[in-house]
This record gives structure tokens, sequence and C-alpha cells, in this order.
């Protein structure tokens, strides 16, 4: 069975790794296999702007710690308590509700996109 939806949303993802993945080529020499991991990284760490999260958030309901946090020792990675187990798993119960807000944001957003294509739209009859 083919999903018209996920196969368009399938080639807008592609072409934004197509597109990073040009501009990061321009401006470095090397080839797009070696650039591949930190485009990919780039572009799951960064908020959209439909759902307001970043697409790393949404799978694992956490924020992502930069490598560069952990060799600096940021409070983040300095404050980690073990223990913490608890909460931790009390946030990954709530990761469906986070889940479902980013939906929601998602579909306003749609809508208002589509109210403001709609205004420009000059109606015409044949």
């Amino acid at each position: 069975m083919a999903y018209p939806q996920g196969n368009r949303q399938a080639k807008v993802a592609n072409r934004e790794i197509l597109r990073v993945l040009c501009d990061r080529l321009d401006h470095t020499e090397g080839s797009w296999v070696d650039e591949l991991p930190s485009v990919l990284w780039a572009l799951r760490t960064t908020s959209k702007e439909g759902t307001g999260v970043t697409p790393f958030h949404l799978v694992y309901d956490g924020e992502v710690v930069a490598l560069v946090e952990v060799g600096v020792e940021s409070d983040r990675v300095q404050y980690y308590n073990e223990g913490n187990t608890e909460r931790r798993l009390m946030e990954l119960d709530l990761v469906d509700e986070t889940r479902a807000k980013a939906v929601v944001q998602l579909t306003a957003y749609r809508q208002w996109v589509m109210q403001n294509y709609n205004q420009r739209v000059i109606p015409r009859s044949f």
C-alpha cells in the first residue's frame, strides 16, 4: 500500500538534507559522506517552526547535550545525578503528551500558513 503523504514528507526531508549538505560543501572541501553526520545532527537538534521543538526532543523527550558541553563540563553535565532515574522515567511517561502538544501546534501553524496563503489568492472564475 502506498502512502502519498509519507512520500511527500520523505521528499521534503531529503530536500532539506541536500540543501544543507550543498551549503556545507560550498564552504569546505571534502566529501558529502564526511559531512552527513554533522548535517543530520544539526537538522535533528534544530527547533522547527511548525512544532516549536526539536525532532530529538519529540523522540527522546529531552534536550540534547552537545559534545562541547561534555568536554567543558557545563552545569548540565556537572550537576548530573545518577539517582535522577525516577524523574527521567516520569518525563518519558509524558512523552506522548509532548508529542500531542506538538501536533496541536503544528496544526495551528498549518492553518495560519493556509490563511495567509488564501489572503493573497485572487479568486477568478472561468
